[in-house]
């Protein structure tokens, strides 16, 4: 068996190849809740009051790449009714302040994760060339990095969605 990640065409080879892994970083976690019917309640389900739940750290994830991918390289604004839907004002990760999320299904969740890749997809090929360095809160950060934490942010993040869909069924199943 062979394994690559080829870099997707129409971009520059750097970001081809980390868009690719990007997506590759998706389609392994959501792999793994393929087969499972996940509903509103598991999607808003708390390990405690102002917790994780899945719902939430999936608008997490669709709101980290809004600023990582929009705002921080192209200065774009966001558009209030997206910030107010992935809840960036009401959550906290640092501080362990999760939003509670919406009553929607698993579907609704990648539905919506899938809208923010797309123009993910789309604002990279806007990006200055991938060794290019962006002032910020007194730091240079290369577009390299940004990437590479998205990536590493996807990954972490994705597990936690398989874990919690873990730990709920447990918890379902008494």
């Amino acid at each position: 068996m062979t394994r690559d990640v080829a870099p997707l065409p129409g971009y520059p080879e750097t970001y081809g190849l980390l868009a690719a892994i990007l997506q590759d970083a998706t389609q392994d976690w959501r792999g793994e809740l393929f087969d499972e019917k996940i509903g509103p309640d598991a999607m808003s389900w708390q390990v405690r009051p102002g917790s994780y739940s899945m719902g939430a750290v999936m608008l997490h994830m669709a709101a980290v790449e809004v600023f990582w991918f929009e705002e921080f390289p192209l200065g774009r604004q966001w558009d209030p009714e997206e910030r107010k839907l992935l809840q960036w004002d009401e959550t906290d990760v640092d501080k362990g302040v999760w939003a509670s999320p919406p009553a929607e299904d698993f579907e609704w969740y990648c539905a919506l994760l899938d809208k923010v890749r797309t123009r993910t997809l789309d604002s990279i090929k806007e990006w200055p060339p991938s060794d290019s360095f962006i002032s910020r809160w007194e730091k240079q950060t290369s577009l390299r990095w940004v990437f590479g934490h998205v990536i590493q942010h996807e990954s972490y993040h994705g597990g936690q969605v398989v874990m919690l869909h873990e730990l709920w069924k447990s918890k379902a199943q008494g």
